[in-house]
């Protein structure tokens, strides 16, 4: 990626990230990385439910198209307890599921 590219996704990523702070009281977290070549882009998402995953991925879909001009998507890993629906809907996709087994988290 350019580094005016990088600073084209940087503006949309911020304007997704406002869009989701306004509309979607589920999200806990959405943090954008790019690897130090500019060549891998990672999303940390964190949400309260399956349900408020699978209303992000309708309520992204505007920003979608934007987004698709800088990044090819790749892969998703779910980490916890994901409904069945969520699971379906996610079936279709390259996805890998893990389970919590344990946790550690001071960030409570």
């Amino acid at each position: 990626m350019l580094d005016n590219q990088l600073s084209q996704l940087q503006e949309v990523v911020q304007e997704l990230q406002a869009h989701c702070t306004n509309t979607e009281e589920g999200m806990l977290q959405y943090d954008w990385y790019v690897s130090d070549d500019s060549t891998t882009i990672k999303v940390l998402e964190t949400y309260v439910n399956s349900e408020a995953v699978m209303f992000h991925f309708d309520n992204y879909k505007s920003f979608a198209s934007r987004l698709g001009e800088f990044r090819e998507f790749v892969s998703l890993e779910m980490f916890g307890k994901a409904s069945e629906a969520l699971r379906q809907r996610v079936k279709k996709i390259n996805v890998a599921h893990f389970t919590m087994i344990s946790s550690l988290n001071k960030l409570k």
